[in-house]
């Protein structure tokens, strides 16, 4: 076994791949893909294999998140076929909307929510009416029931579960969301594609997650201000990366799909206002999943 090590460690240094036995012209075999490496690794070396495998660096981490802070830049990247520097589309937005649904399921309540308020991702805040807190008496008990009974069955449902275990259904949200989210990319890539039809659909797809993924990194730090426990920070940064996003979202469009700005503005807020209706339906799946789970 040490004959055939040194067998391995002798054909590395005399420029062949210990994989497959090809030429090595480079720090990566052109056969088989394999980086250079010495047959007995050393522990130096597992650390940053361990480490590329789990972040991804190896110079796309950080070419990735330079690009993507320039409004369209990665997304034109990539559609020029520059793709080996950074990131798949695909892998970024699972990255970053895991780091997001994270920090914002650890994020304590939202210090401007009124008492009786559920707080789920981003600003979404659902009204909870228990009896606890509304400090009910037997008649307005009963009239609350009769009125439950005579609601449509989703919504009845719903607000059974709401008032029975919010916590639960809090912590079920964040479970089902990020699924959704994802569900709804293709939708918001052909919304995208409708308004901009002189390029391909998988443009737009490509657009949709690289615009996702950035929304997903601003919108992350809201989140994590709410650990501050103070309204006036919370509400500050949410307002600035608010802000911050939609001009973000609006160069990155032009970037993209080139347009002048009054073209830009007035498809930007086509697009807004029918990816806004084609998502209800997808946010009262939610809604009532997190009910019946």
């Amino acid at each position: 076994m040490a004959q055939n090590a040194d067998s391995q460690l002798a054909n590395s240094d005399a420029g062949r791949c210990l994989n497959c036995g090809a030429d090595l012209d480079g720090a990566f075999c052109g056969a088989c893909g394999q980086r250079s490496v010495p047959a007995d690794p050393t522990v130096a070396e597992l650390v940053g294999d361990a480490w590329h495998e789990l972040s991804g660096y190896d110079g796309r981490l950080a070419s990735t998140f330079r690009s993507l802070l320039h409004p369209g830049r990665l997304t034109l990247e990539y559609l020029a076929g520059h793709r080996a520097r950074y990131l798949s589309p695909v892998r970024l937005y699972l990255t970053l909307s895991v780091i997001y649904f994270l920090v914002a399921a650890a994020a304590p309540v939202d210090p401007s929510s009124r008492p009786g308020q559920l707080q789920g991702p981003g600003q979404l805040k659902i009204g909870v009416w228990t009896a606890d807190q509304a400090q009910m008496t037997d008649e307005d008990r009963a009239r609350l029931e009769e009125e439950l009974d005579e609601m449509a069955w989703p919504l009845r449902v719903l607000i059974e579960s709401i008032q029975k275990d919010p916590i639960g259904f809090r912590n079920r949200l964040f479970t089902i969301m990020p699924r959704v989210f994802f569900a709804l990319l293709p939708v918001f890539a052909g919304i995208v594609w409708l308004f901009y039809r002189r390029r391909r659909f998988p443009a737009a797809l490509v657009f949709a997650a690289h615009i996702h993924a950035f929304a997903f990194l601003a919108f992350t730090f809201p989140e994590a201000a709410k650990f501050s426990q103070s309204v006036v920070i919370a509400t500050t940064v949410a307002f600035v990366v608010l802000v911050s996003f939609a001009v973000y979202a609006l160069r990155s469009l032009r970037a993209v799909f080139g347009d002048s700005w009054p073209w830009t503005l007035a498809k930007a807020a086509g697009i807004g206002v029918v990816y806004s209706i084609a998502a209800l339906p997808a946010f009262f799946i939610i809604l009532v999943w997190a009910s019946l789970t």
